[in-house]
C-alpha cells in the first residue's frame, strides 16, 4: 500500500509573512529559509497528525481492500490523511494490467466521518481486483481547504511553533522530538488506534 500525493497544496497554512512576524524578522535576507522551514514544520505536522492541512489530491495503491485498522466489515475502507473532501475515482487493476473503473454508482463516499471512508453500497462486498500486487487505485482530495483560513488554528499555531523552533537552530530541530507547546496543540488532531 503506498499514498501518493499527485496534486500537492496550492498554499501553506501560514505564510512567509506570518512567520516573519512570528520571528520578529524584519528582513528579506533568509526569506528563502523561512519558506523552506514552513514547508518542513507543515510536513511534520502532517505527519504527526496523519491530517492533510491544505487540499491536495491523493492516490492510495492497495493490493486488497481488508487494511488492518481500516477495513471494517461489512464493506467499508478509511481513506487516509483526514480530512476527505472527495473520491474522485476507484480503478482496478486486471492480471493483464487493464484498468476498469469502478462505478460511483455501486460505492458511497462518507466525507462526515474522521477519518472519511467508502463503502459498497448495496449487499455486494468490495469487487476483487485481478492483480494480487497493487490491484486497487483510489484518487481522492482531502485536505481542510484550500486556504490557510481554513485550517484550525491550533494546527496553524503548531506549524508556526516549529517554525520559531527551527530558525534559530538549524541543526535539526524539525527533527527531534516534538516540544511539549506543539504536542499539546496537535493532541486533539491526532488519530488515536484502539
Amino acid at each position: 500500500m503506498t499514498l501518493q500525493i499527485l496534486a500537492p497544496p496550492g498554499v501553506e497554512p501560514v505564510s512567509l509573512d506570518q512567520a516573519k512576524a512570528f520571528l520578529r524578522v524584519t528582513h528579506a535576507d533568509e526569506d528563502q529559509l523561512i519558506t523552506d522551514l514552513i514547508v518542513a514544520a507543515r510536513e511534520r505536522v502532517e505527519a504527526e497528525t496523519g491530517r492533510a492541512l491544505i487540499t491536495r489530491t491523493c492516490r492510495e495503491t492497495l493490493d486488497d481492500w481488508a487494511v488492518e485498522g481500516r477495513f471494517s466489515p461489512p464493506g467499508t475502507l478509511k481513506l487516509p490523511s483526514p480530512p476527505l473532501q472527495a473520491v474522485t475515482g476507484i480503478t482496478l487493476i486486471a492480471a493483464d494490467d487493464s484498468e476498469t473503473v469502478w462505478s460511483a454508482d455501486d460505492y458511497i463516499v462518507d466525507t462526515d466521518s474522521d477519518p472519511g471512508r467508502i463503502a459498497v453500497r448495496g449487499r455486494s462486498g468490495f469487487p476483487r481486483p485481478g492483480r494480487r500486487i497493487a490491484g486497487i487505485r483510489i484518487d481522492f482530495t482531502a485536505g481542510y481547504g484550500d486556504g490557510p483560513e481554513d485550517v484550525p488554528a491550533a494546527l496553524k499555531e503548531a506549524v508556526l511553533r516549529l517554525v520559531g523552533e527551527g530558525y534559530p537552530d538549524r541543526d535539526g530541530a524539525l527533527s527531534r522530538p516534538l516540544p511539549l507547546s506543539v504536542v499539546s496543540l496537535i493532541a486533539p488532531y491526532r488519530r488515536v488506534r484502539l
